[in-house]
């Protein structure tokens, strides 16, 4: 059973970032900026800059078939700049998106960095922590693991570089390292790159946060391939508890995060299988099906 259950993980693991067949398609964030061609900077509101607010923010945007930008919802960083990163981002043209050469309309989350009140030298370190994080994206998605490592190794070292109340890039950089490893097989030495990133992020996103939902189905899933069920278990439950309320809290992205729920409750009922609880197992399948796009 325990054996059954770790191949259905790495299965599904391998299709992590895979293109969705519904309408918006979900793309890769590596992706949706290799299609920019009209890229237009925030304005950091006077309010942020006085108080020297920055760092990044997270935004979820539709692409219509034109290449422009249908909806852009901020989903994490600091409040205060939400309304002037999705103002920016609503500015930005892409090159469309084609299935069989048509045009078609595309989501995914692209992230805005407000410098913040930066030195000259703290805002050098930031460009160095971006290019190194964008390029760690990129080789992970390319599936070149071992040269993923390297950069992500390196964005890991110059976000300890950033200013104390850079979070979202430590944590971001350790996640992304910690993904390139579980890509490798290298289970058990994700887990405490995932803690930390964790760790960092409970501290600064609401509980309510979908992303801080994917941070307890990552380290949940790394635990149940080390074949840790029980703490897997536990992270599991707070991934699909967190996204439910992601979901209730802002319903706007309700599409966007009840397709992440359904791969959670998914995954969760497989952990339960291996646990031999089917009776637990056969319910979270029914929630999948009950909350599915």
């Amino acid at each position: 059973m325990r054996t059954a259950f770790l191949l259905g993980v790495l299965t599904l693991l391998a299709s992590t970032g895979t293109a969705q067949t519904e309408s918006p398609r979900s793309v890769p964030m590596t992706d949706a900026i290799s299609h920019v061609i009209q890229r237009v900077e925030p304005k950091a509101p006077p309010l942020a800059t006085l108080t020297n607010v920055g760092g990044v923010v997270k935004v979820h945007i539709v692409i219509a078939s034109s290449g422009d930008v249908a909806s852009a919802t901020a989903v994490s960083g600091a409040p205060i700049l939400f309304q002037a990163a999705t103002d920016a981002v609503k500015q930005w043209r892409f090159r469309p998106f084609l299935n069989d050469n048509i045009p078609i309309t595309v989501a995914t989350d692209v992230e805005v960095n407000f410098p913040g009140g930066l030195s000259e030298s703290e805002s050098a370190v930031n460009q160095r922590y971006f290019g190194a994080e964008e390029e760690c994206r990129s080789l992970i998605h390319a599936s070149k693991l071992a040269e993923a490592e390297t950069k992500c190794r390196e964005a890991v070292e110059i976000s300890n570089q950033l200013p104390k109340d850079a979070v979202l890039e430590r944590s971001d950089a350790l996640s992304l390292l910690a993904n390139d490893l579980l890509s490798q097989r290298r289970f058990a030495d994700s887990i405490p790159l995932y803690e930390k990133a964790l760790g960092l992020d409970q501290g600064y996103r609401k509980a309510d946060d979908a992303d801080l939902a994917t941070e307890y189905q990552n380290l949940g899933r790394a635990f149940a391939l080390t074949g840790d069920l029980s703490r897997a278990d536990k992270q599991y439950e707070l991934a699909v508890s967190t996204f439910k309320s992601a979901i209730r809290d802002l319903p706007e992205m309700k599409e966007n995060y009840s397709r992440r729920l359904q791969r959670a409750l998914n995954e969760y009922a497989q952990i339960k299988d291996a646990e031999q609880q089917e009776d637990a197992a056969a319910g979270l399948r029914r929630q999948a099906t009950e909350v599915g796009p």
